[in-house]
């Protein structure tokens, strides 16, 4: 009633011409600060990538020495012609065969 009253509704507004260039900055500053952040993502990534794939080599290289001491260990615990794994020693040579 009150506004009715004094005639604050039958005012026109206006807006300022000023808005208009607020509006148009908030949104170029929206739009950068986004890039922003997804540039800061992609890079993130990127380096979370690197670490993963310099780990996974340094355990395969981990994996490789173990291997390669192990087939050292092996080859100096076992004796002199004794170098055949359990399949080759189980293995018959076709002249073998052929006397039978």
């Amino acid at each position: 009633k009150r506004l009715a009253a004094d005639g604050r509704g039958l005012r026109e507004h206006t807006i300022n011409g000023n808005f208009a260039t607020l509006s148009e900055s908030l949104y170029v500053a929206e739009r950068q600060a986004r890039e922003e952040v997804r540039m800061r993502a992609l890079v993130q990534k990127r380096l979370v990538l690197g670490e993963k794939e310099r780990r996974e080599k340094d355990l395969r290289e981990l994996a490789n020495q173990a291997r390669m001491e192990r087939v050292g260990a092996a080859h100096q615990s076992q004796p002199q012609g004794q170098g055949q794994s359990h399949y080759e020693s189980q293995k018959r040579s076709p002249t073998e065969e052929e006397e039978e």
